[in-house]
């Protein structure tokens, strides 16, 4: 250790180094099946920027820790802005092979405090978070009581996998789940009610939980709970966790039991121009519709977005007003690989198979072949229950490639350009 201490003068040096070391010696599947993706140092050097200091005795919780870098990043950050004399800090980690790896940090820490006369008592949990804590989903054992421990500040870079609604952690946490819930939003909803009535908690999650109906009773308690003070946006979607070898569109975001009437949006691209970012400030209500049923957190990264945010709310109908209704598209290709087709004709028995390069802006395309993809289907009893009657449409591409101009790209659809009824 003596040799560590003279190389790395910070713990979140060290906890850095033991995470790329870590990442470099895993395979990317062991990293996908755990959810497990170590945050870089620059950004967790940014999230506990974001922490406020409190009084000189914290407790800080790290659910999901890894390395305990962020633990080690918030309490750095919060020692050279006040006079702490004493820090309690709780660490969670189910992975085996990673704990080795936080006590080796946590003890590095341990010696960093020490030097500093700042009292440190530590606990590594090698328990399910989730599970550990479920008392706090009974609301009448939630606050006030020895079961529930509460923090001051619970910083994280939660696991991110699907789990099944019969999972004991779903089932557990059944206020907050809808559909197939993300691990990582019971995380966030659970670390919420573990706040004290002064606390923060510091986040870097997928952004998929702001909108959408898998997320909505998890939006209904998370704001019951917390107030958001600051939304950073990473413009780039694949340099954040470079060294694990992933493609997420993360957002950070601080949040506190106090109530916040504005937010604070930084954008930058990622580590480059982190801690120079550009910066908007919104009423929180521009954003958030806290009196709404869906409670839909809107994350504009420029004023274009931010504008047609306010031309968006000023509509009063829904699709169905005007009877329209809209789907997905129900044919999935690889489970429907016996009844597709490479050669024929449109009739009876041989229907359209329509795929995204099919849609172009304001223009439907077909045929139009792509690599060795089928453009036709067979029509019979076995795939009937994927093909569509044959109406008028509106067909939109959700996702579009990095050289389109727009993220959605629809076109009209005329029954008329086949004679088939599917």
């Amino acid at each position: 250790m003596i040799e560590l201490n003279e190389k790395y003068n910070l713990p979140s040096e060290y906890a850095d180094y033991i995470g790329l070391t870590y990442a470099t010696s895993t395979s990317d599947k062991h990293k996908k099946d755990n959810g497990q993706f170590f945050t870089p140092k620059q950004i967790s050097d940014f999230m506990a920027n974001l922490a406020k200091p409190k009084s000189d005795k914290i407790s800080i919780l790290d659910p999901g820790c890894g390395t305990a870098i962020l633990s080690c990043s918030l309490i750095e950050k919060l020692v050279s802005d006040s006079d702490i004399k004493e820090i309690e800090l709780i660490l969670y980690e189910t992975d085996n092979s990673v704990v080795i790896q936080t006590k080796s940090v946590a003890e590095y820490l341990a010696d960093w405090l020490k030097k500093q006369n700042i009292g440190f008592n530590y606990t590594i949990i090698e328990l399910d978070f989730i599970l550990d804590n479920s008392e706090a989903f009974n609301s009448n054992s939630l606050f006030g009581t020895e079961n529930v421990k509460q923090f001051d500040y619970i910083i994280s870079n939660p696991p991110y996998f699907k789990i099944s609604k019969a999972d004991k952690r779903a089932s557990v946490a059944k206020e907050l789940v809808y559909g197939q819930p993300n691990i990582y939003s019971i995380f966030m909803g659970l670390s919420a009610k573990l706040l004290k009535n002064n606390g923060e908690l510091i986040f870097i999650t997928p952004r998929s939980f702001a909108a959408g109906n898998y997320f909505k009773a998890f939006r209904q308690s998370f704001f019951k709970e917390v107030s958001i003070s600051d939304i950073h946006i990473f413009e780039s979607r694949d340099k954040m966790f470079k060294n694990d070898n992933v493609l997420q569109e993360n957002i950070i975001l601080r949040a506190t039991k106090t109530k916040n009437s504005s937010i604070k949006v930084t954008v930058s691209e990622c580590d480059k121009g982190l801690f120079n970012p550009t910066e908007y400030l919104y009423p929180t209500d521009e954003l958030i519709d806290l009196k709404s049923v869906d409670k839909v957190l809107f994350i504009p990264s420029n004023k274009n977005e931010s504008d047609t945010i306010k031309i968006f709310k000023k509509w009063n109908n829904t699709l169905n007003d005007f009877n329209i209704q809209i789907s997905t598209g129900p044919v999935v290709a690889f489970r429907c690989t016996d009844h597709l087709k490479n050669e024929g004709q449109v009739n009876g028995a041989i229907a359209p198979l329509v795929w995204l390069h099919n849609v172009k802006e304001m223009e439907f395309a077909y045929p139009l072949q792509k690599g060795n993809k089928p453009s036709l289907i067979e029509n019979n009893e076995d795939s009937r229950k994927v093909l569509l009657k044959n109406k008028n449409y509106i067909f939109l591409r959700r996702f579009s490639s990095k050289d389109d101009k727009s993220r959605l790209v629809c076109c009209p659809y005329f029954a008329q350009s086949f004679d088939t009824e599917w």
